[in-house]
């Protein structure tokens, strides 16, 4: 039996270092196939595996963690207490060396494990006696009258502990077992007056801790149970004033995430709060409304990618998401159509680029023609007078296109489009007069005149 004991602590000590490095490896080896080792974070990666979805929210990932360490200390309790039984009954054989070194690497592994101490201490005390028996007897003797020396003492908790562990070392002890019974009365009535004395001094939390501990001497007794309940709902309501207060104190500090985020707290407390329900939805509208004006000023400037941003900001917040989703499509659209525009105007560029690059080639190749005639004529070589190219219809039907989109710039006051779109129509058509005129008016209200 001890071979076991030992055998299975070293296991579940092992166990944890052991873990840590298989999971830094990413994997360990069953049976010769690689096995994935999944720690605490790699959990959230399949959690849609098994139906519970993704944890977006900070707050839900901390529960969750909290819950998986809780399930840790439940699953190191039990193998502690299977631990324990063995060093026990490893004691009641006398094994006492045997019970000292399992009881000392319980608390080892779990420090405030008591009644582990109480089987270290009670086998080292007998550890190497030559009468065991009766040097089991006398100990027992000496913690039994301490016990009732505190419990003369009104130290009804010490008392109550010291004869747990009489009873425990020595099963078969009546008077042990009548004085435990006894001492379980007072113990109860002694936490409940202690609770009685902190719920006067509106402290709550104690008062709770108080009656709790009574409760488990005493669990069907109605009367803590309703104490428990009064408490309970007291602290309630007290936590759920408080979050309200913290939350109005950040609203009126203008900290409207930080008033959300107490509005929500009151909730949590106190799901039936209607007016913290009210408040929270002003508050929620508050916060969407501030997103969707720096998203419709971020719009204006043409910053179409941050303005979407904003808007995403605001969608925990949305009384109305399809209204968002219109707004982000609604800037979508606008980046799309000024892109288009962008590579229109790159082409038309472009084009005309390639219309004048062709145009100078045919006058240079006109120009070459001509003065190999003239050589070949032996006419004097000299330049050759270019003469004026016409203007092809065209060219003059898309530089009367451009002076109007022109004119449409000029009445909405947008000069530097206006020009532009001018500066094309004169290029096209040199004889424009009107675009002529449009490029000399504004020159003159740019510089100042009129």
């Amino acid at each position: 039996m001890k071979n076991i004991a030992l055998l299975l602590l070293a296991a579940a000590a092992a166990s944890a270092p052991a873990f840590g490095q298989a999971a830094s490896a990413g994997d360990t080896m069953r049976h010769g196939v690689p096995v994935p080792i999944h720690t605490e974070e790699s959990l959230f990666l399949n959690m849609q595996k098994i139906g519970l979805g993704a944890l977006d929210d900070t707050e839900e990932k901390k529960k969750f963690l909290d819950t998986v360490q809780l399930e840790k200390e439940k699953i190191q309790y039990r193998m502690l207490q299977n631990v324990y039984e063995n060093a026990y009954l490893l004691y009641r054989s006398g094994d006492y060396d045997s019970a000292r070194d399992l009881a000392a690497r319980i608390l080892s592994i779990d420090p405030n494990f008591q009644d582990a101490s109480m089987i270290l201490e009670a086998s080292t005390q007998l550890k190497g006696s030559a009468r065991p028996m009766l040097s089991e007897r006398v100990m027992i003797e000496d913690r039994f009258k301490e016990s009732l020396s505190f419990y003369q003492e009104g130290r009804i908790v010490e008392a109550h502990r010291k004869m747990e562990e009489v009873a425990k070392l020595a099963p078969n002890n009546i008077k042990a077992r009548y004085w435990l019974g006894r001492m379980k009365d007072n113990l109860k009535d002694y936490y409940v007056s202690k609770g009685e004395e902190a719920y006067v001094k509106r402290d709550l939390k104690s008062a709770l801790d108080n009656y709790y501990n009574a409760l488990l001497i005493k669990p069907r007794e109605a009367a803590i149970i309703d104490r428990i309940a009064r408490v309970e709902d007291e602290l309630r309501r007290e936590r759920a004033t408080d979050s309200l207060k913290s939350a109005l104190e950040a609203y009126a500090q203008g900290n409207l995430k930080g008033a959300y985020d107490g509005l929500r707290r009151v909730l949590e407390i106190q799901p039936g709060d209607a007016k913290a329900g009210k408040l929270l939805g002003d508050v929620k509208g508050e916060i969407e409304q501030g997103f969707i004006a720096r998203g419709r000023q971020l719009y204006g400037s043409r910053k179409y990618t941050e303005a979407i941003s904003e808007w995403d900001k605001a969608k925990p917040y949305a009384s109305n998401p399809k209204y968002l989703a219109q707004l982000v499509s609604r800037a979508k659209q606008q980046m799309k159509l000024e892109e288009e525009a962008r590579k229109r105007r790159a082409e038309e560029s472009a084009r005309k680029a390639r219309e004048e690059e062709e145009l100078r080639a045919r006058e240079e190749e006109e120009r070459r023609k001509a003065e190999e005639e003239a050589k070949r004529k032996g006419v004097a070589s000299g330049p050759v007078e270019k003469k004026p190219q016409g203007v092809s219809e065209e060219n003059r039907q898309s530089a009367q296109r451009h002076y109007m989109e022109g004119i449409k710039h000029f009445q909405s006051a947008n000069y530097d489009k206006a020009r532009d779109e001018w500066t094309i129509a004169k290029q096209l058509d040199p004889g424009n007069a009107d675009a002529d005129a449009g490029l000399k008016r504004i020159e003159q209200l740019l510089s100042g005149g009129r």
